[in-house]
């Protein structure tokens, strides 16, 4: 017990090697591709250490949306390396069979799949929403978007606060002053959100007004106010977000909202799907790429690089399968839970099927007398 659960430590700490490995091989391609491809748009606005700040903070989403085949490649990496060094061969010869080298692998697959479910939550999503929307205002010129304060637009008279944009399109936390010649404020508004109307006019829903128009202050509430115009979805800089700068959380909220308004969430709702699976896809590549690289033990061999490059090969082409499935039931307007579970569902059928005809540790034959 005290043996496995030794052994058990270290095939974890091997994988988590061949992950980190991966990850940071594939940082640095993405990092160096995508700095280059910045350096074509450096101006006296957008600097290099803007680029390089921009960089920095999304190439973990590019990372992560790789998170299987990082799994695939670093599973059969680590699995590689200790039939390299002849360990996997020694383990088997200990009477480990393939089910209990699985359940080693267990513990560190479940930490893998917690890490990248709260990273694509609470870290990898509000990286990508800051660094397209601090090079959206770098780039245009538009320095109305305000560190901590939200965005601020003046029309004549009038002031427009937008604190908050978590849903893509539906702006929250709404403030509208307007002055008169003298600068004294004439009219105060606060709302909880507004609905974009296809004229450039803002629906304000349970609005707070405060009026000094008149002699006296005058007080109001309204549950809808519409009001304009003001910014369209595609002039706001900070609605210019792509799906990769949501969390799975706020993927399902705006999918949410463009359902109850009667507008099309298949994308969106696809997109939630997508992030929302993420870590189950990883976590079925490692258990398909755990069996066959359990086959290592079988034999000793010095084939190392091709046993890498069949990593890369199976993740590649699961990643390229799901993009494939999940595009044409989108298109065919097919269930979408059940598009994007199914290539892990098929994994998982395949990873069962090669484990059962892994043959494990066999037993000495006793001699007949």
């Amino acid at each position: 017990m005290v043996a496995q659960v030794i052994l058990g430590r270290y095939l974890g700490r091997e994988l988590f090697r061949g992950w980190l490995t991966v990850s940071a091989a594939l940082s640095a391609m993405f990092a160096l591709l995508q700095l280059v491809e910045e350096g074509d748009n450096l101006s006296d606005r957008y600097r290099f250490l803007d680029a390089l700040a921009y960089v920095a903070l999304s190439t973990p989403q590019r990372v992560l949306e790789l998170a299987p085949v990082i799994a695939a490649l670093g599973t059969l990496m680590a699995f590689a390396t200790l039939s390299r060094n002849s360990e996997l061969v020694v383990i088997r010869t200990a009477g480990i069979s393939t089910r209990g080298l699985l359940r080693m692998a267990l513990a560190p697959t479940v930490l893998l799949v917690l890490t990248l479910a709260m990273a694509s939550e609470f870290m990898v999503a509000p990286m990508q929403h800051h660094a397209e929307t601090q090079r959206t205002v770098l780039r245009s010129g538009n320095l109305d978007l305000l560190a901590g304060k939200g965005l601020w637009s003046r029309t004549g008279r009038q002031f427009l606060n937008v604190r908050e944009l978590p849903a893509g399109q539906s702006p929250e936390g709404i403030s509208l002053y307007e002055f008169d010649e003298s600068g004294r404020l004439l009219r105060a508004i606060e709302a909880e959100r507004a609905e974009l109307m296809p004229d450039r006019r803002w629906r304000l829903v349970n609005a707070r007004i405060k009026d000094w128009s008149g002699n006296t202050r005058r007080n109001e509430s309204s549950a809808s106010l519409d009001l304009g115009p003001f910014w369209s979805a595609t002039e706001l800089p900070a609605l210019g977000q792509s799906t990769a700068a949501m969390s799975p959380r706020a993927l399902y909220r705006y999918a949410e909202h463009l359902r109850l308004t009667g507008q099309d969430d298949r994308d969106v709702r696809m997109a939630f799907w997508e992030k929302a699976t993420l870590p189950l896809s990883a976590a079925s590549m490692v258990l398909l790429c755990a069996v066959l690289g359990i086959g290592f033990g079988s034999t000793r061999s010095t084939a190392f690089g091709w046993r890498v490059l069949a990593g890369a090969v199976i993740g590649t082409g699961f990643y390229l399968l799901t993009r494939i499935l999940h595009t044409a039931g989108n298109i065919l307007g097919l269930q979408q839970a059940l598009v994007v579970l199914l290539p892990i569902a098929l994994v998982v059928a395949l990873s069962a099927l090669i484990a059962a005809r892994t043959r494990g540790p066999r037993r000495a034959r006793e001699p007949r007398a």
